[in-house]
């Protein structure tokens, strides 16, 4: 081993440092005095790789500081609980990461988040006055790290009845990330039901549903067993006659021509390719059955999604969706959601024409923007079914 010892003792107690809080926790002063201690005592060996070497002298090393009676000393400091918090989640993160997403996920946690694999502070205290009550004897950081694992392995993911009940008890720990998962739902709803978009115009609808849904289910209204699937079920019924309610009340009000901000256009009747709630932004991406995000039973439904999957592009189905038309869509994203008129577009692809050349391009542009949105709605339709 040709490496600096020096050097990489001090880069290998900086890393359990960081991980183990070793200086917090007081079982080291210095890393630096540390990391010459440690070079000195236990240096490589002839022949030794970096990594037998690593695993050999923190094993001796921890051992000499006597580590197991360390923790043991140490299993009521709230520093130590912190840490081994720290361990438990980043073990959980892996675990989620590299899991099947639950159905309890699907329906209430938000993208890329999770309930199931989440350590509830409350249940994180079960969990170290259960695993720790009775303080095992660890040699040295690596075999509390595994401790840490099994703990993970073994009550995760959490069972959906439990997190039911943190629900139902009001758990902001639950909740929030309920709520985040909202956001979206709302926002699609309300584009395609009522037509109402961007963030400031969707918070009032969004904060309403999150109080109404928690009401409901804290206040035990929903009949039971409540499970995940019904509470987003109760959270769209919510959504779908709020949305209904404010249309109702949008008939009954003559509109004022200056709060109209369409373009009035021979397309008006498709006006959702105008609005722009539907930008990528707005749509983080889906996953898993496209049962969890359509009612089939719902004509609404169904053709919102359809702007879901084509304005997101990391949609995981949207590559098939515009497959073989991918330049006509950039063509019709730069008039929707650019902006641009027809003139604009064909002007910044040809050059300047006579008005006659003009008026006779957009027209075919017009045509073919026409043509390509029924070509991917007959195809989305064909693509729900295969994915439902």
């Amino acid at each position: 081993m040709t490496r600096s010892i020096e050097k990489d003792a001090v880069e290998l107690l900086t890393k359990e440092d960081e991980r183990y809080r070793l200086v917090r926790l007081g079982l080291i002063h210095d890393v630096g005095e540390e990391a010459a201690t440690l070079a000195r005592q236990f240096p490589p060996r002839d022949g030794e790789q970096f990594s037998e070497w690593k695993k050999r002298c923190l094993r001796e090393y921890y051992r000499q500081k006597g580590f197991s009676v360390f923790c043991r000393d140490n299993v009521r400091n709230p520093e130590f609980e912190t840490m081994t918090a720290a361990l438990l989640r980043a073990h959980l993160y892996r675990i989620f990461q590299a899991s099947c997403r639950t159905w309890t996920d699907r329906y209430l946690a938000p993208d890329s988040d999770t309930m199931s694999y989440a350590l509830e502070p409350d249940l994180f205290q079960e969990l170290y006055t259960s695993y720790f009550s009775q303080m095992p004897a660890f040699g040295n950081t690596s075999e509390l790290d595994r401790y840490c694992r099994r703990m993970a392995d073994d009550n995760f993911p959490v069972q959906e009845s439990r997190i039911m009940d943190g629900m139902k008890n009001n758990k902001n720990f639950y909740w929030e990330k309920f709520y985040l998962k909202l956001k979206p739902i709302t926002a699609a709803f309300c584009y395609r039901l009522s037509g109402i978009s961007g963030d400031n115009n969707i918070h009032d609808i969004w904060s309403d549903t999150c109080i109404s849904v928690n009401q409901a289910v804290v206040g035990r209204r929903l009949k039971e067993p409540v499970d995940a699937k019904a509470v987003i079920s109760y959270s769209v019924g919510v959504l779908k006659n709020k949305n209904k309610e404010i249309s109702r009340n949008r008939a009954k009000t003559p509109a004022d021509i200056d709060l109209i901000h369409y373009k009035l256009s021979v397309e008006d009747e498709e006006k959702y390719f105008n609005n722009p709630v539907t930008k990528p932004e707005n749509f983080p991406s889906q996953a898993g059955g496209l049962a969890n995000y359509i009612d089939f039973s719902d004509k609404d439904s169904v053709q919102g999604y359809f702007i879901v999957i084509l304005y997101n592009k990391e949609h995981p189905l949207h590559d098939e969706l515009v497959k073989g038309y991918e330049d006509k869509v950039r063509r019709m994203f730069r008039h929707y959601i650019d902006g641009l008129s027809y003139e604009e577009i064909v002007a910044g692809e040809s050059g300047s024409m006579s008005g006659k050349e003009q008026t006779k391009e957009c027209a075919r542009l017009r045509q073919e923007i026409k043509r390509l949105k029924k070509s991917l709605y007959d195809r989305y339709l064909k693509m729900i079914e295969k994915y439902r």
